[in-house]
């Protein structure tokens, strides 16, 4: 979670949101509000982030933001058994978009507070795919985007220029590259694949499954759909690079790409302080086309209020507008080495002067032509990912075969399926 963060929503002017449409958060109560906030970031994202509310805090004298770290791996069950003993904190930060199904009844709308306060909140300010689908369902708007990602290929140019590859463009390339890279007398490998079951296999398979033609899920949310062709043509693929080409380990070793025993690895801009801290020479570019195209997938974080009081709410809105601001949300994701979920923040200094600095973000930014999010109108797509994931991870160790593992996949995760919106 450390540098996922990136930008949020909104729009008014960030010195003076804690005084904006409401009349300050304490408007009407005579007293100062003091909110508790759930957020994941731990080290330096933690320690970021800490230094953003000791801003605000200080910028007002209506609202005081009391930050609460929860690991994100137990985060969805703490708020869980809190709803069930009212005592749900009330904003969360750097929530995943797969929590919000579970939580949904506990969690409040916000369009009546957007539609008073417009400025605070442009639709058209927003990257593509990062509403409708990830914080918007059945015309309901859940939350605010608060950072966003995607995947690229991350590539050693010294391994590269030994090899004479050139950085892979389409699937076939991949794979030939993916052959001279691998020196089995060095223990060197092409490339690393996410081989064992986990939200980290299905994000980065997702992105085959969409290359290749398919799509995980129907818009609505009612039916799966990646027990297709274009499923098993994904599967194969990754079967291929471990099974046939030997390109790929299926327990790839710890920081291989980091230590230059793997040649390329799929990633994202979180990577980045943590290989140039490592004087990695290191290349970025977009993911490999597959038959149907490019495509990467989409991550990130959102924000939630949760239901209280209306102070307690009002309190929430207004931090939570003020971080979503131009200026700050260019601040806070220049911070983290992510992408600002909005065009107007992708416009201020702090966000310009970084990308200066750090140019290859600028593959990330431009990847969002062909970016797509992941099945988030499935309220259990949680409980499902993990069962798409578990029979790819049996394709890979050939267990299973590709069209064996997606039918079984599809089997067992079709009486799981439910919708944000009954139909």
């Amino acid at each position: 979670m450390a540098f996922v963060l990136s930008a949020c929503s909104g729009g008014g002017d960030s010195g003076n949101a804690a005084n904006g449409g409401n009349g300050g958060a304490g408007a009407g109560t005579g007293k100062k509000q003091t909110i508790t906030v759930w957020h994941g970031a731990g080290g330096e994202g933690g320690k970021f982030l800490d230094g953003l509310v000791k801003e605000y805090n200080d910028s007002q004298s209506a609202v005081q933001v009391k930050l609460v770290f929860v690991d994100p791996n137990t985060m969805v069950q703490k708020l869980t058994a809190a709803a069930a003993g009212k005592a749900l904190p009330d904003a969360g930060l750097l929530m995943w978009p797969q929590w919000a199904g579970p939580l949904k009844d506990v969690i409040l709308p916000l369009d009546e507070k957007i539609a008073a306060e417009p400025d605070k909140w442009k639709d058209s300010d927003f990257l593509d795919n990062l509403l409708d689908g990830n914080v918007r369902f059945g015309g309901v708007t859940y939350g605010f985007p608060m950072e966003t990602n995607n995947l690229a290929l991350y590539y050693n140019k010294k391994l590269f220029a030994e090899a004479n590859v050139q950085p892979p463009a389409t699937w076939d390339e991949l794979v030939a590259a993916a052959q001279k890279l691998t020196n089995p007398s060095k223990k060197q490998w092409g490339i690393e694949l996410p081989t064992t079951k986990g939200g980290t296999l299905d994000f980065i398979w997702d992105t085959f499954l969409w290359q290749a033609g398919g799509e995980y899920a129907n818009p609505e949310g009612t039916d799966i759909l990646f027990n297709s062709d274009a499923g098993e043509q994904a599967t194969q693929l990754w079967v291929d690079l471990v099974n046939k080409y030997k390109a790929a380990s299926i327990a790839p070793p710890q920081n291989g790409f980091q230590t230059g025993l793997i040649a390329m690895t799929l990633t994202g801009p979180w990577s980045i302080p943590g290989y140039k801290a490592a004087k990695l020479d290191f290349g970025v570019v977009p993911l490999p086309a597959g038959p149907s195209g490019k495509a990467t997938s989409l991550g990130g974080t959102n924000n939630f209020i949760f239901k209280s009081t209306p102070e307690k709410e009002n309190a929430a809105w207004d931090f939570l507008t003020w971080l979503a601001s131009p200026e700050i949300s260019a601040k806070f994701a220049a911070g983290y080495g992510s992408i600002p979920v909005r065009q107007s923040a992708a416009e201020q200094k702090a966000w310009t002067d970084f990308v200066a600095s750090t140019p290859e973000i600028k593959v990330h930014q431009d990847s969002y032509a062909f970016g797509k999010i992941r099945p988030y109108n499935l309220t259990t797509y949680a409980e499902i990912s993990d069962i798409v994931s578990e029979h790819i991870e049996a394709a890979l160790q050939n267990k299973e075969t590709p069209e064996t593992a997606m039918k079984k996949a599809y089997d067992e995760s079709k009486p799981l399926v439910k919708t944000w919106v009954t139909p």
